[in-house]
């Protein structure tokens, strides 16, 4: 009997001494899982890098990229709003000149007793039948400054032709032959040859007039939208020239350096 028990005695502490390394590892499974993390995770590391600053370099450039995004928009804000206040304050300053215009008239119109010594032609060059108006000077002239202003340009073409075809030798016929240059390139469809020819009528016939200044300067811009680029650059190089210190000599230089490309 006493030989069994140290038998079996034996026998179980051969049992209990393989099955030590397995407790241990029950009792303590936090070394296990330290060296099974490291064993997985470092070939990940050395193959592929640090997949945690990668990602941060991400998240960064998305960021950024959002900022940019946003300050392009921005930009893109101002600029429209910028555009809007510069064609805002271009239409009112074409208020006010048409305004100056029509009080300069009339100030000066008080003085005047003789017509221009060299008067227009009796057939006007334009060739187009203007309906009868019967109206004073004044009357149809500050009408004709209204529709423009209001930018009803078909009606200011009518209503200027009749200054024009009723007082041929009147006080506002120069302005009427300019304005209608005028009208005649602000029109949503355009038509630079008839003005080009009412500009003329006031170059050629008014040499004295006001009016000639401007009238010189806008026969330069009609020639450049017309495509003769020498032509352009001649007219505008004769207003900086005889009108230096003048703001249509300043309109005239701005416009051959930004708007006239000969393709020099």
């Amino acid at each position: 009997m006493v030989s069994n028990h140290a038998i079996l005695n034996g026998a179980l502490s051969l049992v209990l001494l393989g099955l030590a390394p397995f407790l241990s590892a029950q009792r303590n499974p936090v070394v296990v899982e330290e060296s099974s993390a490291v064993s997985v995770v470092a070939p990940v590391a050395e193959s592929f890098g640090n997949p945690v600053e990668s990602g941060s370099d991400s998240v960064e450039g998305q960021y950024q990229l959002q900022l940019l995004q946003q300050e392009v928009m921005t930009l893109r804000g101002l600029v429209e709003e910028l555009n809007y206040k510069i064609e805002r304050l271009q239409e009112t300053q074409d208020n006010r000149y048409l305004e100056l215009d029509s009080r300069f008239q009339k100030l000066t119109s008080k003085n005047e007793s003789q017509a221009p010594s060299s008067l227009p032609p009796t057939v006007d060059p334009l060739s187009e039948t203007a309906p009868i108006i019967n109206l004073d000077e004044d009357t149809l002239y500050d009408t004709a400054l209204e529709l423009i202003r209001n930018k009803q340009y078909d009606l200011a073409v009518t209503q200027l032709r009749a200054v024009i075809d009723q007082n041929p030798n009147g006080r506002y016929t120069p302005n009427a032959y300019y304005w209608l240059g005028d009208v005649y390139i602000a029109m949503p469809q355009p038509q630079y040859e008839k003005a080009r020819r009412a500009l003329a009528q006031v170059i050629a016939f008014f040499p004295d007039h006001s009016k000639v200044p401007d009238a010189t300067y806008k026969l330069g811009v009609v020639y450049n939208l017309m495509g003769n680029c020498a032509r352009a650059t001649e007219i505008l190089k004769q207003v900086i020239r005889e009108y230096q210190g003048r703001s249509v000599a300043g309109l005239a230089e701005t416009h051959l350096q930004n708007k006239v490309n000969c393709g020099d």
